[in-house]
């Protein structure tokens, strides 16, 4: 009896020791970040009003989409060589960087939200983003060798 031929070929899944904790790491951090905004904001308006509401969403929206960028490219080149997916990462890099300056470049002149809560929400939730990253990277069990096709 033969088996039914595998959709997605392994080299477009990308190796499991790479995907399967991405995968986590990207449901992990969407349920995260569904709880920290409502809090960010309500802290956020506690020490600010309406202005450290906005500084907070904004804040942890710019802390979301850089964290969803990271793990986007790394599952978006996860079945390429490790130098291309390192060139990918490093570039998403440069790209949220610049992404950041003209951000807080066009924000520069507007008063509707609270710098310091954007800053300190900013900080927060790049390094709970990290930490989290880490943790589910750290606990995913994977196998030490995957099998290719068979011949």
């Amino acid at each position: 009896m033969s088996q039914a031929p595998d959709p997605k070929p392994a080299a477009r899944r990308g190796p499991t020791a790479l995907v399967q904790p991405m995968r986590r790491v990207l449901r992990a951090g969407l349920i995260v970040s569904l709880v920290a905004l409502p809090i960010a904001v309500v802290l956020g308006y506690l020490v600010d009003g309406a202005a450290g509401a906005w500084g907070a969403a904004i804040g942890m929206g710019i802390a979301v989409g850089f964290f969803a960028i990271t793990v986007g490219v790394a599952l978006g080149t996860a079945s390429m060589d490790t130098a291309t997916l390192g060139v990918a990462v490093l570039g998403s890099w440069l790209v949220k960087m610049i992404l950041l300056i003209v951000i807080l470049a066009l924000l520069r002149d507007a008063d509707f939200y609270s710098r310091p809560v954007l800053f300190i929400t900013l900080l927060v939730g790049t390094i709970g983003a990290l930490v989290l990253e880490a943790l589910v990277v750290s606990r995913t069990q994977v196998p030490y060798t995957e099998s290719g096709p068979a011949s």
